[in-house]
């Protein structure tokens, strides 16, 4: 009997004090309306069962929050997935009632099969859910008589059964989610596919490669924009965009002071996206691509700006090709990103809109 006198004054008490008291008021996740309140319940009642799980040690492997979890998702997962995020029930509902979720304007299905388990698994985590309260309920209605440690095992046993049923539900829908989300990410995943070999191919110095690869960046992100911003599809970009820019400013007393004041903010954008580009797997994005703000900002000053070199471009076109005549200080990202602090800070002075 000590030994309950003891348990009741510990932190797992309280737990099981309040599941009683939640359950009393839960919503079956299967069929019910889950309004904020009743959702709010629910996400309560699986922070307590994730934390009573902890207590008796039922130490499922959830890496694959973390493994799933897209390279470029906003935001950044946690590194020590842990419990039971009620968001799940969320997404097996949306499944189960809308078998397709929407990025960039475009539905993109889940597999029919995710919708059966999305069904199965809400029947399933009410029915555990269930039986978990009322295991606990009972022993502490009755001060645990049949011993404390019969009803830890009874529970642990309940909450193991209820872990797999959801370990199991919630790794194939976060698949199937990661399935769509590397789609939505390819257009940009080509683009900084690009930009990471064009870096390598400027830190080898290896000029021909870079200048390929330029034109191969500056292509992509042209396909992009076309994509993700209305409105740039009528005006195409001209060849050699970035290595005749890079002329521009090798031949600049052969252009003039405006041509060179377009290139040098056409560099200056250039940049920009580039350094942005760089980030995203550190910073993340989100899947609709319209509210990565900054995104559409640099993506649309770098349209603009090559648009209106054109002139500029035209005229180096015309002069010896840069790669037979220039033999160093070729324009890198590292080279010039110090300078962009200095050309942010003098932007205006060129382009009085910014």
């Amino acid at each position: 009997h000590g030994d309950v006198v003891k348990f009741k004054q510990t932190r797992e008490y309280c737990l099981l004090k309040e599941c009683v008291a939640i359950q009393t008021s839960l919503p079956f996740v299967a069929v019910d309306s889950l309004d904020q309140s009743s959702f709010r319940k629910v996400s309560r009642f699986l922070n307590m069962v994730g934390l009573l799980a902890d207590h008796l040690a039922i130490d499922s492997e959830k890496d694959y929050r973390f493994d799933y979890h897209h390279k470029y998702l906003a935001p950044t997962p946690q590194f020590f997935p842990f419990g039971y995020d009620a968001d799940v029930i969320r997404y097996a509902r949306q499944v189960q009632n809308e078998p397709s979720v929407k990025y960039n304007g475009k539905e993109k299905p889940f597999p029919e099969e995710l919708r059966v388990l999305s069904e199965k698994f809400l029947a399933d985590v009410d029915y555990y859910m269930t039986n978990v309260a009322t295991t606990i309920e009972k022993r502490v209605q009755a001060d645990f008589a049949s011993g404390l440690q019969k009803f830890k095992m009874d529970l642990r046993e309940d909450l193991t059964k209820f872990d797999e049923v959801w370990v199991k539900y919630e790794l194939e829908y976060v698949k199937a989610n990661h399935a769509i989300i590397s789609e939505v990410f390819q257009p940009i995943e080509n683009v900084i596919v690009l930009e990471c070999q064009l870096t390598e191919a400027e830190e080898r110095l290896d000029i021909e490669a870079k200048q390929e690869l330029e034109n191969a960046f500056v292509q992509e992100v042209q396909a992009f924009t076309h994509l993700f911003i209305p409105g740039t599809t009528s005006d195409l970009f001209p060849a050699d965009v970035i290595p005749l820019a890079e002329g521009c400013i090798f031949y600049e007393s052969k252009v003039t002071e405006e041509m060179l004041s377009q290139t040098k903010l056409l560099i200056r954008d250039y940049l920009e996206l580039r350094v942005y580009l760089e980030k995203i797997p550190e910073a993340r994005i989100h899947p609709n691509i319209e509210e990565n703000k900054l995104l559409i900002r640099l993506l649309k000053n770098f349209h603009a700006s090559v648009l209106q070199a054109h002139e500029a471009l035209a005229a180096v076109a015309k002069l010896p090709k840069m790669i037979d005549t220039k033999t160093s200080d070729w324009m890198t990202k590292r080279l010039l990103v110090p300078d962009l602090k200095f050309m942010q800070r003098t932007a205006h002075l060129v382009r009085p809109d910014l």
